[in-house]
């Protein structure tokens, strides 16, 4: 942990945290492709990263730890992203998925349902529907 992170709030944790798994997720394959990389990019700054954070957890994703969200929407959100950044290239690969599966257990879901939930937002995702709508399709306000 570097002498800055101290001084961190745990909102911003989380979010540096999340941009971390996409990191690790669009590693899995063996190669980030550029369009991951741009879509975790967009990401980060849509969340309030500065282009030197994210470059910083790129070069050294495990100088980041996991800090979980707390509220179910947040947890959704997060592995929607998962999602969109697996498919991004046009590929799921089975590393990306085994990836976000363990993710979604991290995030506090139950085993039972991560296979259900996971497919239910690749197909999501493959019909373009926005974030927005998924959430209202899994039953998040």
């Amino acid at each position: 942990m570097g002498f800055w992170d101290i001084f961190d709030s745990r909102d911003k944790k989380k979010r540096l945290s999340h941009i971390k798994n996409l990191i690790v997720l669009a590693c899995a394959d063996g190669e980030v492709d550029k369009n991951e990389l741009g879509l975790i990019f967009r990401i980060g700054i849509n969340a309030g990263l500065t282009p030197e954070e994210l470059n910083r957890i790129l070069e050294r994703p495990d100088s980041v730890k996991f800090y979980p969200p707390e509220s179910y929407k947040e947890r959704i959100e997060h592995l929607y992203d998962m999602v969109m950044v697996m498919m991004v290239d046009g590929e799921i690969n089975e590393g990306e998925m085994a990836f976000c599966k363990v993710v979604a257990m991290e995030l506090g879901f139950s085993h039972e349902i991560i296979d259900q939930m996971v497919r239910d937002l690749v197909e999501m995702v493959a019909r373009g529907l926005a974030l927005e709508v998924a959430l209202q399709r899994l039953g998040v306000r």
